[in-house]
């Protein structure tokens, strides 16, 4: 299984910073950056206000962390892809499986 997590990439989660106007600001913060297996999917084009828009699913398999929830991001080839499905594997409870897409909003 190790020589399939070649990619390194990183999950953040969204926090909100005070700023000085009484308000807050949105930033991403790392919570860790591992190695883990990647695989695309599924793509597709969507025409949106004129606009081509192309998203991806792609399938993340790595070594299981207990914080990463579906509200988390991943960075991985300079790219965000916002965590839709978690799978932790009963066959497997070392591992977890996650599906993220690029492209669209969080």
């Amino acid at each position: 299984m190790i020589g399939r997590l070649n990619q390194r990439i990183t999950i953040q989660r969204k926090t909100l910073t005070p700023d000085l106007m009484g308000g807050a600001v949105e930033a991403w913060s790392d919570l860790a950056t591992v190695w883990a297996g990647a695989k695309v999917k599924a793509g597709r084009e969507a025409l949106d206000e004129a606009r081509m828009n192309a998203s991806a699913t792609v399938v993340f398999t790595l070594y299981s962390h207990s914080d990463v929830i579906e509200g988390d991001r991943i960075m991985w080839d300079s790219r965000a892809h916002n965590i839709r499905v978690i799978r932790r594997d009963g066959g497997q409870p070392l591992m977890m499986v996650i599906e993220a897409e690029r492209g669209v909003a969080s």
